[in-house]
């Protein structure tokens, strides 16, 4: 799965830069999507099979969570807070610009969801009110002035702001059966078809409402469970490369692929393949430490515009591959130096509060 999720991150860079020789993969939406798949099956695999037998499971699986996100995203908003005190501007403008016009309430939400990352995809469906100072909410956030997301610090973020919301409802959903899910992605797929019909067909309510993309964790749930059900047999190794390549062909070339509704038809394949690509992936060190940097890439790549604007490197051709190289080697030094050792932490952590075998037959 790690190359996948890697090239998943590597869509999101292209789409805030330019195409890698012509090739756009899949575009930022349905990267991000398909990114919320891939979340449920492994939350659905770590909640039902690593923090089963685990003292307070609810609060170390969150708190766990949140060490796995926050030390990588709060360097990241020092360092962009840094380069914006040193070329006096930057991410900080509208702040700058702004702050005599905001209300304490409005300053405070602000400042808040950029330091603790929940409700940066709220921000998307509200407008500053420069008279009143206070927020207000918009079906268009790009037909205000200010947009609000241009206050945020680290503006793909919002997507963790999503992510965050499945971590706290997730332990009580992917334990439940199949047949609580099902319903639960069937009304969060009406309400993306009603919100379809109403006319509210474009970002943000495509793609950053929460309810409507539930299913899409969910879907990472069934997915799971399939692979609960195949994990134990004897597959062809032929037909695991099969899933895996037609995946990986699906997303490099997806951008030349002349198919209608071929965005539904992805999801659906990635849906499909997941649990046999996690199968044939899944004690691949290698393929584990590319996945590793998935998350590094993707909340790191635009304080990395940010400095390669600054140096005019924006001009050269080819600019695409320069930031995805660019981005990929300063997350190699973020896994390396943060994200190993936490990942020490969190581990001590889980073994800590494991529940020995017979403390448990005790009871």
């Amino acid at each position: 799965m790690g190359y996948l999720r890697l090239l998943l991150a590597i869509s999101v860079v292209i789409a805030h830069s330019n195409a890698i020789f012509g090739c756009n993969l899949l575009g930022g939406p349905l990267a991000v999507e398909t990114f919320y798949i891939i979340s449920g099956f492994y939350m659905s695999l770590i909640l039902n099979e690593k923090y089963v037998d685990q003292n307070n499971s609810y609060r170390l699986f969150i708190s766990n969570r949140f060490l796995r996100i926050y030390p990588i995203y709060w360097i990241i908003l020092l360092l962009t807070i840094g380069l914006g005190l040193y070329i006096n501007g930057g991410r900080l403008e509208p702040f700058a610009t702004y702050y005599s016009n905001m209300s304490p309430g409005s300053l405070v939400f602000l400042v808040g969801t950029n330091i603790f990352i929940f409700f940066q995809d709220t921000v998307l469906f509200l407008g500053l009110n420069i008279n009143t100072g206070n927020l207000f909410f918009t079906q268009h956030f790009e037909a205000t002035n200010p947009q609000l997301h241009h206050f945020l610090l680290v503006p793909q973020a919002w997507t963790l702001g999503i992510e965050m919301s499945f971590y706290l409802i997730a332990p009580f959903l992917v334990r439940r059966s199949i047949r609580v899910i099902i319903p639960v992605i069937l009304l969060s797929l009406l309400i993306k078809v009603f919100l379809y019909r109403a006319g509210l067909n474009f970002d943000p309510w495509n793609y950053r409402f929460f309810p409507a993309e539930l299913q899409f964790f969910l879907l990472g749930n069934i997915s799971y469970v399939l692979y609960r059900k195949i994990r134990t047999l004897k597959i062809n190794q032929w037909l695991l490369y099969l899933f895996f390549f037609f995946i990986l062909g699906f997303t490099v070339f997806f951008d030349f692929i002349p198919l209608h509704k071929k965005n539904a038809l992805y999801l659906v394949s990635f849906f499909v393949a997941l649990p046999f690509i996690f199968y044939m992936s899944k004690n691949n060190k290698y393929d584990t430490y590319i996945g590793e940097l998935s998350y590094p890439v993707y909340i790191s790549h635009l304080f990395v515009l940010q400095l390669l604007t600054i140096l005019k490197v924006v001009k050269i051709p080819n600019f695409g591959l320069i930031l995805t190289i660019s981005s990929i080697a300063f997350s190699i030094l973020l896994n390396e130096f943060v994200s190993k050792k936490i990942e020490v932490l969190r581990q001590r952590r889980i073994k800590k509060n494991s529940v020995l075998p017979s403390l448990v037959n005790l009871k």
